[in-house]
């Protein structure tokens, strides 16, 4: 079973991002990647083990009047990065349009779903590769001098594999994190595993009387 996660980069005040998870009633680990930029790890849905993060996302931006980058991975196979501004989705990078699942639509059609939720028909899949993988979207939310060449390759996927039989979502996820030079470990990792000591010095968010 491959790994699965979504995570929040954020950007601006530390106090302004906690004040929105106390107003959301949410529990969450906030760890400082980067000069003003935090990992925001939402506690997961039990039953779903899904942790709800571009509606919190979209809050922190408008809290914070900065942007901030939602990341899905599922299962090791594929993940998406969405950039949220002033509160709306700006821009979605997706790692590979060919990982598709069978669906039915409502009327009974068999079709082929993305992973970003768009629809194909059975006959026309999508190619494989990345979409929205523009180097220079992403590269604000970086620090320092971010490494554009590097960030572009890791975007597109391509990462070096050591000898791996295939690239896991998350090593991208990693390899595009260490370009934007942010420490990946915090957002690389679930709230569930935030205790075994992965996260470096997290502030825990804990909504009232949890």
């Amino acid at each position: 079973m491959g790994t699965s996660y979504q995570t929040i980069l954020a950007s601006g005040g530390l106090a302004e991002i906690r004040t929105v998870l106390t107003d959301v009633d949410t529990e969450a680990y906030v760890t400082e990647v980067g000069e003003r930029r935090w990992a925001v790890v939402p506690r997961e849905d039990e039953e779903s083990c899904y942790a709800e993060v571009d509606d919190l996302a979209q809050l922190i931006t408008l809290r914070t009047r900065e942007p901030a980058v939602t990341f899905n991975v599922f299962d090791s196979d594929v993940m998406t990065a969405t950039l949220h501004v002033d509160g709306q989705e700006a821009h979605c990078y997706l790692s590979d349009r060919g990982w598709v699942s069978e669906y039915w639509d409502d009327d009974d059609n068999e079709v082929l779903a993305g992973f970003d939720g768009t629809i194909y028909p059975l006959d026309a899949p999508p190619p494989p590769g990345p979409s929205g993988a523009d180097p220079a979207v992403f590269a604000p939310l970086g620090v320092g001098t971010v490494d554009i060449a590097a960030l572009g390759a890791a975007l597109r996927g391509e990462v070096p594999l050591d000898d791996a039989p295939r690239l896991f979502a998350e090593c991208q996820h990693r390899a595009i994190l260490d370009a934007l030079r942010l420490d990946p470990c915090p957002l690389t990792r679930p709230f569930r595993d935030a205790h075994l000591g992965h996260v470096p010095a997290p502030v825990h968010v804990r909504p009232e009387g949890g």
